[in-house]
């Protein structure tokens, strides 16, 4: 989904959260569409799923995971500590400490990119900061590291390293005693027929 898809859909979401937010004008969420773009061009607000990988495995005590879906479906596949607040009650009073806060690195995430977007979003205009979005969400982290696919034989040797890392931290995540890696028939190489030596000649 391309930038200016995004964009819009954030728009429409936000004008419907505006009127949520208590004590809100909807001109304070008026939002400037080119302004919004290139902040969604960005990519210092992104965390990959290997950067969150690494957060977790070595605890760092500064994140703050937030899954922003609804209760249903965070209790379906949370993150390891996440706390759940949908985006309907995110900006409630008794919510938006969460946000607007300079201690914790946030990162919020829902299934894939949208749900999260929105969230980020309102907050990045209220001048929230240390709040980020899961590159991907929910499907990036679990395509990446809870079943890290095995590169092709013709893969690049960084390809192979990221995917050990990957698997390792599967491991670390789900418990699993060992990562079964597929069986890759060897590469035979060709045997080149050696040319028969003339024999006899002039004497």
């Amino acid at each position: 989904m391309n930038a200016r898809v995004i964009l819009s859909i954030v728009v429409l979401a936000l004008g419907g959260v505006a009127a949520m937010l208590p004590n809100a004008k909807n001109s304070s969420l008026e939002l400037n569409e080119k302004a919004l773009h290139q902040e969604l061009l960005l990519s210092s607000h992104f965390v990959t799923a290997d950067e969150l990988a690494d957060l977790l495995i070595n605890q760092d005590p500064s994140l703050q995971l937030i899954d922003v879906r609804t209760i249903e479906e965070a209790k379906k596949d949370p993150l390891p500590g996440a706390i759940n607040i949908p985006l309907d009650s995110m900006f409630s009073p008794d919510k938006n400490f969460y946000l607007d806060q300079t201690v914790m690195k946030n990162i919020l995430y829902s299934e894939d990119d949208q749900l999260a977007t929105q969230v980020w979003m309102i907050a990045r205009q209220k001048g929230y900061k240390n709040n980020y979005l899961l590159q991907g969400g929910l499907r990036a982290w679990k395509n990446n590291i809870i079943n890290p696919k095995y590169p092709e034989q013709t893969a690049s040797k960084a390809a192979f390293e990221l995917y050990e890392k990957r698997a390792a931290a599967s491991q670390y995540f789900t418990g699993a005693e060992k990562v079964i890696k597929p069986k890759v028939a060897p590469i035979i190489p060709i045997q080149r027929r050696q040319k028969k030596k003339v024999q006899g000649g002039c004497s």
